[in-house]
This record gives C-alpha cells, structure tokens and sequence, in this order.
C-alpha cells in the first residue's frame, strides 16, 4: 500500500448525495428531531389483473431520519473505513491484537448504524383467479447503501480507499489540494463492508493474517461507490478545484488557490474536449479568466492584497462555482 495520509481536519463533500438514500428520506422527522421510531403510512402495490392473478406487495417503513440523522450515519460509515484502514495496517506490522480490536470497533459502528437507520416491513401475497392465497411471504429490510454526506468523510478515511482502488488521479487530487473537496456520489455497501469484516476476523481466529488483510482489501475496493460518469467526472473536479480556491483566498491563502485554480484549467480543458465544438464557447471563455486571475494571483504575496480585493476574487470564484453548477443542469 502506498503512504499513509494523515488529513484528519481536510474534508471533502458529497453533493447530490441525497437522492440516493432510502426512500423514508421523502418523509423526515421535524428538524432537530432525534425521534427514529415514528410509522410511516403503509404503501401497497398491487400486480396483474382484475379476475386474474394478483400480487400485494405492501410495505411498511419504521422509522424516519432527518438531515443531521444522515450526516450521522454518515460520520459512522466514515468511521467504519477508518477501522478498516488501521486493521490493514496493523496486520501488515504483525500486529495482530490491534487489527482485531480495530475490526471490532468497525462492526460497532456497522452495527450502530443499523441501528439508526429505517427498517422497511415487507409482506408479498399472490391469490389465484378463485381468491386463494398462492404465495405469501413476510420479511424486514433495510437500505445498506449509506450517501456520505457534507463534511462527514475524511481524506484521511478517502485516500486509503482511493489508494486500495488503484485510482491514482483522485487521490494524486487529494495530496495536491490538501483541502476539502466535492465529490460528485459517493455511497458505501455498509452490508458488504460488515461481512468483509467478519470474514477478516474469522481468518485471524484460524491464523490467517493474509486471508484477512485480502478481506479487508476488498471492504476498500467494493465497499465503497464512487460514481462518475465520463462527461460529468472532469466537469465535478472543475467545480471542486474552483470551490477550494474560494476556501484558499477565504484564509488568505494565495499559493493554494493558485494550485486549485492550475486544477481547475486542466479539469475545463478535459471536459471541453468532450463538448461539440458548438458548446465550447462558455468553456473557453471560464478558462481565460481562470488564466487571468491565477496569474494574479501567482504574483501577489498574501499580505499584499487589500481585503476588497480579496473578496472580489471570491466573488469570481462563487460566479464561475454557480456557472459550473448550471452546466450540470443543463445536461439533465
């Protein structure tokens, strides 16, 4: 495994990360609220025809999270690949004890967002054309696919994942940025992760250690989704170099935000070479002025610059940060 990245106060954000939870998210409990057991009303589905055969499915979800229950979930999950990563860790310097503690603690975390999250009722029922029941079954089930949310996965927690992923441009991203950062969709397999941890602990009763590492190895690389599709994936690093060269000026950090903003250019020129040569013109023009203004800010020393002018080079950025923004948009 590569080196160890020690980020643990740069985070990054998933955006969009919403729609891609359970469905009891349609119906959230009063903000603030720490209530996870309220009923949601019943839904049925009803398949085939009148006279015919039929099929109910009825569903019955209890429980509903708000907007900080998430961003908890989320901060478990995170937590989850962080004991994931230590175990690694620890196994490869012979550490068995630890790994095993680590891996423990990552199944209480598993487990405790199990806890925090829905649980949806199930009962299938298929009657013939004469009323009698066929087929009929009941069972609970619960959304393991958990968004990471704003804020609440570490590049500290990113980068071993991305490294066991073999994705060197993303997590080279991280190393260069040293800041916080968007990623378009991340979701993690919190069911998958769990029987990888489990298979890793049984391979450490046996006295398995590489059996188990080849486990946790496999948490890393399938536990976790990052998805991007090939056009929006430069367009969504263009926007995040964009949005940290803001965060860069906001501590007066203008060497940063140079570096974000020589991200950014590379990130345009990319997504503009996907574009139709009659779609270029906005590209072209966002990368002029990102030219123009790193190469303002590559001369200035930080001390040299009047706060006005320092919060009109943020103001560029939350333009060309909203413009990004709509050309996703316009793709839908």
């Amino acid at each position: 495994m590569g080196e160890r990245i020690n980020l643990s106060t740069w985070m990054f954000s998933a955006v969009a990360a919403l729609f891609l939870a359970a469905p009891s998210l349609a119906q959230q409990a009063p903000e603030g609220s720490a209530e996870h057991e309220s009923k949601l009303q019943p839904v049925v589905r009803a398949f085939g025809t009148e006279g015919g055969f039929r099929t109910e499915v009825t569903s019955e979800t209890k429980g509903a999270l708000n907007k900080e229950d998430w961003r908890q979930v989320s901060l478990l999950a995170a937590q989850v690949f962080q004991h994931v990563d230590e175990a690694r860790h620890a196994l490869e310097a012979d550490e068995v004890d630890s790994a095993r503690k680590e891996l423990n603690m990552g199944r209480k975390a598993v487990e405790a967002v199990q806890q925090l999250l829905p649980k949806t009722h199930v009962r299938t029922k298929t009657t013939a054309p004469d009323g009698k029941v066929i087929y009929e079954d009941e069972r609970d089930v619960q959304e393991n696919h958990v968004p990471l949310f704003e804020g609440m996965i570490q590049a500290r927690t990113l980068a071993p994942i991305q490294d066991a992923q073999q994705d060197e441009p993303r997590i080279a991203g991280v190393r260069v940025v040293e800041s916080q950062r968007i990623s378009t969709e991340v979701v993690a397999d919190l069911a998958y992760v769990d029987a990888r941890l489990r298979r890793a602990l049984k391979a450490l009763d046996a006295n398995k250690p590489d059996e188990a590492v080849a486990s946790l190895l496999l948490a890393q690389v399938k536990g976790v989704d990052f998805r991007y599709t090939k056009e929006d994936a430069p367009l969504a690093e263009a926007r995040d170099a964009i949005w940290l060269a803001k965060r860069a000026l906001e501590e007066n950090n203008s060497t940063q935000a140079h570096t974000n903003l020589q991200v950014a250019r590379q990130w345009l020129e990319i997504y503009r070479q996907v574009l139709p040569e009659d779609q270029r013109k906005d590209v072209d023009q966002m990368m002029s002025e990102v030219n123009q203004l790193g190469d303002k800010l590559h001369k200035e020393s930080s001390s040299s610059t009047s706060q006005a002018n320092r919060a009109n080079q943020g103001n560029t950025l939350t333009k060309w940060w909203e413009q990004v923004n709509s050309w996703f948009k316009k793709k839908k």
